[in-house]
C-alpha cells in the first residue's frame, strides 16, 4: 500500500500573492515549498516577467522558476468587481504577500488597513524598495538602484573598462535577501497568531536586506572607527569633492582595507592549468593549511592591524599574490583539489551555473527536481533551500499559466456558474487559454 505524502510544515495556509519581478515571487516559492496554498494574483495580462526574455508567449524561464508550485489567479484589480473579489478571498486567506510600488495597494484596495479590517487574523506582508516612510514610500526600486545606494555596489569593488561600478553579480541579491527574510517574519507571525489570535503588518524592504548582507561594513563602532573607518571616509570625501573618478575612490578605500586583504588573498580565485579554483580559507587555522600545502612563507597578515606598517603589509600582500598565482597556475585544479582536500584548505572548483543542474554532487544531494510544465514541458528546476524530516519540503509543481486556476478559485469563494461565467465576460477575469481583446501586452497595476 502507497504511503500518502506528508504534509509540509505551512500545510493549510493560504498566501494571496500579489507580486512582481523577484523579492515576492521568491518569497512565494519558499512558502509554496512548505506546503502553503500559494495564490499568484496576476493582471489579466500577466505578471511583467511572464514575457521577459521568453520564447513561448506568456512562459519566460525566469517567470517559471520564480513561480513554481503556485495557483494562478487572472483579475483586473482596476475593476471594482475585482477588488471586491480579492476582498472575498481575503476573508479565508492566512497570508497576503505584495511588493507594489508604494500607494499602488492603497488605490486597488487590498492595502493592509482595508484587508486587515475584513480578517483581524491577517498575516500582511509588505515588501518595499526604500521602506515605508513618508519620505520613501512611494519611490520606485529596483535590485541595481539599492545595490547602488546601500553602498553594495561599492563595496564589491568592481569597476567596468570605463571606469564605473558594476553590480555585485547577475543574482539580484536585495531582492532575494528580502524575499527569504520575508518567509521568516512570516512564519514567525503566524506562530505568534496561534498564540494571539491576531495578524500583523510586516514590512521589509530592499534597502534593508542591502545593509543587512554588509553588517560591519555600515556598522558603527568608535575605536575602529577612529583608527580605520573615519581616515578612509575623510580620503573619500575630499577625493569626491575635488571631483575625482570613482575608480580613484575604490582605489583608495582598498588601499586602506589592506589589513583586511589576507581574506581576499586565502580566499579568492586562481587561475589553474586547465580552469580556476576558489580558495575559501576565511579563519586562522585554515588560512595556515593553505599556506603548508602552497609552500608559503613569511606572510604577515594576521598580525594586527597597524596603520604604520600598512604599505609594508600592502607590498607584502601583492607578493605573496604573485607567488600563489604562479604556483597554483602550475597543476590542474583536479590536482590542486586533491592537494587542498587532503590538505584540510576549503577550496572549490569555479563552475558555471548552466553546469550545474547536472552536476553529479547536486544530483547526489537531491538539489534538482524533475516536474512537468503543462505548456513547455519537463524541467529540471532548483529544489527548496531545506529539507525538513518531520514535515517535509517539497516542489508543489511547475509555475501555472496565465489564469489557469482562475475558475476554481471563484467556485471556491463560493460563486456560481452564471457568476462566473459574468466576470469572464467583462473582462474582470480570465483563466487559462482565454483571448484579451486589445490587449498587446502585460497590464501593470
Amino acid at each position: 500500500m502507497t504511503q500518502a505524502p506528508r504534509r509540509g510544515p505551512l500545510a493549510g495556509i493560504r498566501v494571496l500573492e500579489f507580486s512582481q519581478v523577484v523579492a515576492g515571487p521568491f518569497c512565494g516559492v519558499v512558502l509554496a515549498d512548505l506546503g502553503a496554498e500559494v495564490i499568484k494574483v496576476e493582471p489579466t495580462g500577466g505578471e511583467p516577467y511572464r514575457n521577459t526574455g521568453t520564447v513561448v508567449p506568456d512562459e519566460g524561464k525566469r517567470f517559471q522558476s520564480l513561480n513554481r508550485g503556485k495557483r494562478s489567479l487572472a483579475v483586473d484589480l482596476h475593476d471594482e468587481r475585482g477588488r471586491a473579489l480579492i476582498q472575498r478571498l481575503a476573508r479565508d486567506a492566512d497570508v497576503v504577500v505584495i511588493n507594489y510600488r508604494g500607494g499602488v495597494a492603497t488605490r486597488l484596495g487590498i492595502d493592509y488597513e482595508t484587508l486587515s479590517a475584513i480578517n483581524p487574523r491577517l498575516v500582511y506582508c509588505r515588501m518595499t524598495g526604500f521602506g515605508v516612510s513618508a519620505e520613501s514610500h512611494d519611490r520606485p526600486a529596483t535590485d541595481p538602484m539599492m545595490q547602488a545606494y546601500s553602498g553594495l555596489m561599492a563595496n564589491a569593488g568592481k569597476v567596468s573598462d570605463e571606469g564605473l561600478p558594476q553590480p555585485v553579480g547577475a543574482t539580484a541579491i536585495a531582492d532575494y535577501t528580502t524575499g527569504l527574510g520575508s518567509v521568516a517574519a512570516i512564519c514567525a507571525a503566524l506562530y505568534h497568531r496561534r498564540e494571539s489570535g491576531r495578524g500583523q503588518l510586516i514590512d521589509a524592504s530592499l534597502l534593508r536586506s542591502a545593509l543587512a548582507v554588509q553588517d560591519t561594513n555600515v556598522m558603527r563602532e568608535p575605536v575602529w572607527d577612529a583608527v580605520m573607518r573615519d581616515p578612509m571616509v575623510e580620503a573619500l570625501e575630499a577625493i569626491r569633492a575635488r571631483g575625482g573618478t570613482y575608480r580613484e575612490m575604490i582605489e583608495t578605500r582598498t588601499n586602506f582595507r589592506t589589513q583586511t586583504m589576507t581574506l581576499r588573498l586565502y580566499s579568492g580565485a586562481y587561475q589553474a592549468r586547465d580552469g580556476v579554483i576558489m580558495l575559501g580559507a576565511l579563519t586562522p587555522l585554515s588560512r595556515a593549511a593553505a599556506r603548508r600545502v602552497l609552500g608559503i612563507e613569511n606572510d604577515p597578515t594576521e598580525a594586527p592591524v597597524d596603520p604604520a606598517t600598512a604599505a609594508t603589509i600592502q607590498a607584502r600582500l601583492g607578493e605573496l599574490h604573485d607567488e600563489i598565482s604562479d604556483t597554483i597556475g602550475e597543476r590542474t585544479v583536479s590536482e590542486w583539489m586533491a592537494a587542498f582536500e587532503a590538505g584540510g584548505v576549503p577550496a572549490a572548483p569555479v563552475n558555471f551555473p548552466e553546469w550545474m543542474g547536472d552536476d553529479p554532487l547536486v544530483r547526489a544531494e537531491r538539489i534538482m527536481v524533475d516536474v512537468v510544465h503543462e505548456v513547455t514541458g519537463p524541467q529540471r528546476v532548483v529544489g527548496p533551500l531545506f529539507e525538513m524530516s518531520e514535515t517535509p519540503t517539497a516542489v508543489r509543481g511547475a509555475s501555472p499559466p496565465l489564469g489557469r486556476d482562475t475558475r476554481a478559485l471563484l467556485a471556491e469563494a463560493g460563486m456560481n456558474a452564471e457568476e462566473i461565467a459574468a466576470l469572464h465576460a467583462a473582462g474582470v477575469v480570465r483563466s487559462h487559454g482565454d483571448r484579451v481583446l486589445g490587449e498587446t501586452g502585460p497590464r501593470r497595476a
